[in-house]
């Protein structure tokens, strides 16, 4: 018997792990009623791969899968898509890349029911895939740690009546701003840390160049988020950096000593909870996180520097 679920996967160029992605959906112990793979505007054939997949398989499972395209280009308007056409009493969210258990969908169910909660999320375990991954993994996410993500989450779909859908034109943000307004109106979010997902491959960024790219978009796309007020401190240390630099050149450098120095000890053992990547790859953090992580905060300021610019210019 199907649940009374929709799950969302939007995708884009995802050509190398879409079909299994859908056969990952599809063999769920609690099978879903639909699954609506939403396509962000690919500009590969990854669409007429989900197309043929649909038309080859579909008879070997009783989830409906349905490939659907309505112009949108980021994540948080894809799933808006299924969002809107979903007709079932839960939304279920997946993305592609990720390797999930074949008793994801039950397990939150279950876990909703008995936890008698409209959200539950399960957790992202990121390890990162070479060096440079795996030092950003550690400035960020955190190495080897289980942190709450959208994807595997089971919401009841009327809590979206309550909050409203997520942003619309956001590349990054729109998760964060839809758990703001989730903890704004006093509903409970569960999280089932025994459904933990794991990315294929690349789990942040795999050069020091598309680190960077991804750091400064990413928190372009957090700029203006109500209740959301990071992105601004790294403009603010900036400015308190060139404050100190002005009146003294000394007090510069022990400035620059000290942020290397915390960002390679004390702040990815803050995000990890944990000094495994120490243990595990002691060269490579020595020599990686510092250079990493500088990148890293240099594509926030500049993202953020160009949020705040294009929001003052509209």
């Amino acid at each position: 018997m199907n649940a009374d679920i929709t799950v969302v996967v939007p995708y884009y160029n995802e050509k190398a792990t879409i079909e299994y992605t859908l056969e990952q959906v599809g063999n769920q112990s609690l099978p879903a009623k639909y699954a609506f793979f939403v396509n962000s505007s690919s500009t590969d054939d990854t669409s007429d791969m989900v197309s043929h997949w649909i038309e080859k398989n579909q008879h070997r499972f009783s989830t409906q899968f349905r490939n659907t395209y309505e112009n949108t280009c980021n994540p948080g308007s894809s799933k808006n898509v299924g969002i809107r056409h979903a007709d079932t009493d839960w939304v279920a969210f997946m993305d592609c890349g990720q390797n999930f258990e074949k008793d994801w969908l039950e397990k939150q169910y279950m876990g909703a029911l008995e936890s008698k909660v409209d959200v539950i999320s399960g957790v992202v375990c990121l390890t990162g895939d070479n060096w440079v991954d795996r030092c950003a993994v550690a400035q960020t996410y955190g190495y080897k740690r289980n942190r709450s993500c959208l994807p595997t989450t089971l919401v009841k779909r009327s809590v979206f009546g309550k909050t409203g859908l997520f942003l619309e034109g956001r590349r990054a943000g729109y998760d964060v701003a839809w758990l703001i307004k989730l903890k704004k109106i006093g509903l409970e979010r569960a999280i089932n840390e025994k459904v933990k997902i794991h990315y294929i491959g690349t789990n942040f960024s795999s050069t020091l160049s598309s680190l960077y790219k991804k750091s400064a978009l990413y928190a372009k796309s957090t700029v203006g988020l109500e209740g959301y007020s990071i992105p601004y401190l790294y403009v603010i240390f900036l400015l308190m950096f060139l404050s100190v630099w002005a009146i003294s050149g000394k007090a510069a450098l022990a400035v620059i000593l000290l942020y290397f120095l915390t960002r390679s000890f004390f702040l990815p053992v803050i995000k990890s909870r944990n000094v495994l990547y120490y243990k595990e790859y002691p060269l490579e953090s020595i020599l990686g996180l510092g250079l990493v992580g500088f990148v890293v905060d240099f594509g926030r300021v500049k993202g953020t520097l160009q949020g705040v610019l294009s929001s003052l210019f509209k």
